[in-house]
C-alpha cells in the first residue's frame, strides 16, 4: 500500500481537504504556466527589438566615426582638439513605463535640448557641425538600446524564476499530492472492507 508523503491521518475529511488543495495547486500551476508562456513571447519580441536597435546604434556609431574623421581632415587634428566643446545643459533621458505580467517595462528617449558653446569655433564648418550632430544621434540610439537591454534582463530573470516554480509544482508538489490522495483512498477502501467483514462476522447466523 502506498504511504502518505506527509504525516496526515487518513479520513474522509482529510481526503476532501487534500483534494481541495490539489485544485488550488492546479490553478496556481495553470496561472504560472500561462505567465511563463507570456513571458517567453515578450522575451522574443524584446530580443528582436533589441537587435533592431543595436543595428541602428552601430550604424550611427560608424556614421559618427566617419564624421569625426571628416572633421579631423577638415580642421586638422590640432584644430579639432581646440574646437569648443558643445554642452547640453538641458539634455535628459525621458523614460516611460508600462506594466507587463508583474514586471515594469521601459521605453527611453534622449532629448538633447538646446546645445550651448562657451565660445565660437575659430573656423566653423559643416564638417564640425555634422560631427557634433552625429554623436548626439549615437547617444539617442544608445538610450533605446539601454531600455531594451533592461527589459530583457528583467523578463529573463522573471521567466527563469517562473520556470523554476512551474517545474517544482509539476515534478514535486503535484505528484506528492496525487500520491497522498491515492494512499488515502486505498487506506479508506481497506478500512471500509474491514468494517464490512466485521459486520458480517458479528451478524447472527
Amino acid at each position: 500500500m502506498p504511504e502518505l508523503s506527509h504525516a496526515t491521518t487518513a479520513s474522509r475529511s482529510a481526503l476532501l481537504e487534500i483534494k481541495d488543495e490539489l485544485r488550488l495547486v492546479r490553478d496556481g500551476y495553470e496561472f504560472l504556466d500561462e505567465k511563463r508562456i507570456l513571458l517567453a513571447a515578450e522575451v522574443l519580441r524584446q530580443r528582436d527589438e533589441w537587435r533592431e536597435r543595436q543595428k541602428v546604434f552601430m550604424e550611427r556609431w560608424h556614421a559618427a566615426s566617419d564624421a569625426l574623421v571628416a572633421a579631423a581632415a577638415d580642421q586638422g587634428l590640432q584644430g579639432l582638439e581646440v574646437a569648443p566643446p558643445t554642452a547640453l545643459p538641458d539634455a535628459r533621458i525621458e523614460v516611460r513605463t508600462r506594466p507587463y505580467v508583474g514586471q515594469v517595462l521601459i521605453e527611453a528617449g534622449f532629448v538633447p535640448g538646446e546645445p550651448e558653446q562657451s565660445r565660437a569655433a575659430l573656423r566653423p564648418t559643416p564638417q564640425l557641425a555634422a560631427c557634433r550632430e552625429a554623436f548626439a544621434e549615437v547617444i539617442a540610439a544608445a538610450a533605446a538600446v539601454a531600455a531594451s537591454s533592461t527589459n530583457l534582463a528583467r523578463l529573463l530573470h522573471e521567466y527563469r524564476r517562473t520556470e523554476r516554480r512551474v517545474r517544482a509544482l509539476e515534478n514535486v508538489v503535484l505528484p506528492e499530492i496525487h500520491l497522498d490522495i491515492a494512499a488515502m483512498e486505498e487506506h479508506l477502501e481497506l478500512v471500509e472492507q474491514e468494517e464490512v467483514i466485521r459486520v458480517r462476522t458479528l451478524r447472527p447466523g
